[in-house]
């Protein structure tokens, strides 16, 4: 169990610094009173991407069912 620590905690924080890189690149985006498509494409992409890290640190953070066999 503790060699897989490391590396959950590495993906945790590759996790926490892509959500600051997103953060900041929506704080720029609301900052525009006016967007390209391809700026709006990029804003629904962020989006979708900020809902799979969710989703992703959802499941690492699930603790296992302690009714398992193993």
């Amino acid at each position: 169990m503790l060699k897989e620590m490391p590396p959950t905690m590495d993906r945790l924080s590759s996790l926490r610094s892509e959500i600051t890189d997103l953060r900041k690149l929506n704080t720029s985006f609301r900052e525009q009173r006016r967007h390209s498509p391809i700026e709006e494409s990029a804003a629904k992409q962020r989006a979708q991407r900020l809902t799979e890290i969710k989703q992703e640190l959802s499941q690492l953070l699930t603790r296992p069912d302690s009714t398992a066999w193993w």
